[in-house]
């Protein structure tokens, strides 16, 4: 029985390339609001807080706090919480920060699988493994190269012992 987890590489990337994402919004609402204090000075001279500046800052302000909360507490809380354990008769995914879900597949019931790598899957653990069993699918999320390619390939020996493939 050999447990894999989620990789942190995918966690970072993401992090970097939300900041990323936020900071090219937030410099482009302040583009808008600049080019807003350009087309209406008359509006703009006005020495009180001015509606287009109140929702540019709540929607700032509201990015940042999601950005905080979901990136920098939820998310690695969710890494940490995630496990998929493989041994010779079962498959048990193991996820959940408030609510924790365990998922069990027995062997015998898959029936194949699904190796998904987005680009440049080598720097960011964007790999995915589809499980297909009767009844459902399973979903591993964020594998290293490596343990999806070990994992579909123990599956794949699983399903070769039973014959017919």
């Amino acid at each position: 029985m050999k447990k894999y987890y989620a990789d942190k590489k995918s966690l970072k990337f993401l992090r970097v390339a939300t900041f990323l994402i936020i900071s090219g919004i937030i410099i482009g609402l302040k583009y808008l609001l600049d080019h807003l204090e350009s087309r209406f000075p008359e509006y703009f001279s006005i020495p009180k807080i001015t509606v287009p500046e109140i929702i540019i800052w709540a929607v700032v302000i509201l990015l940042v706090t999601a950005y905080v909360i979901f990136l920098l507490i939820i998310l690695p809380l969710w890494y940490r919480s995630v496990s998929y354990t493989l041994s010779s008769d079962e498959i048990i995914i193991k996820s959940g920060i408030f609510v924790k879900n365990t998922c069990y597949v027995k062997m015998s019931s898959v029936q194949y699988t699904t190796s998904v790598s987005m680009p440049f899957a080598k720097y960011t653990s964007f790999n995915f493994l589809v499980i297909s069993a009767y009844g459902g699918r399973l979903v591993c999320f964020f594998l290293s190269s490596s343990d999806m390619a070990e994992i579909g390939r123990r599956i794949q020996q699983a399903l070769s012992s039973r014959g017919g493939l």
